[in-house]
């Protein structure tokens, strides 16, 4: 069950019933800062405010900006999680995630994944 939803022209955000944020790209999505802020200003609209788990699936993201990295690494985007599940399931979404963790440090626990089963099951895990 969804309990609210929001989608722009490259990424869907769900907030489901289990009080996980699903972040869902479309095919080939290069993002940019902008994207990044925007998808931050987004999350802080659903989450109202409060830090949930979230899971992001990067499978169509061909392209992350350093910019945006950064940003999704950062403590505005931070305050909107208190972990994080990235879904990894294409050979360039691998090298995106790996990336971003080994580059920029993210400040909330960040895991990769290559299902949304396994995502799912640790971000549960209290």
């Amino acid at each position: 069950m969804i309990r609210k939803q929001r989608e722009t022209d490259k990424v869907k955000f769900r907030l489901g019933a289990d009080k996980v944020l699903y972040i869902e790209c479309a095919p080939n999505t290069i993002m940019t800062l902008q994207d990044g802020k925007e998808s931050t200003k987004i999350g802080h609209e659903l989450t109202e405010g409060k830090p949930h788990p979230l899971l992001c699936d990067l499978t169509n993201v061909v392209k992350m900006t350093q910019e945006c990295r950064q940003h999704f690494a950062g403590p505005e985007h931070a305050e909107i999680f208190n972990k994080c599940a990235l879904i990894i399931t294409s050979p360039i979404s691998r090298i995106i995630g790996n990336f971003f963790l080994g580059a920029n440090k993210p400040l909330k626990p960040t895991k990769l994944f290559t299902s949304r089963e396994a995502g799912l099951k640790w971000l549960k895990e209290k």
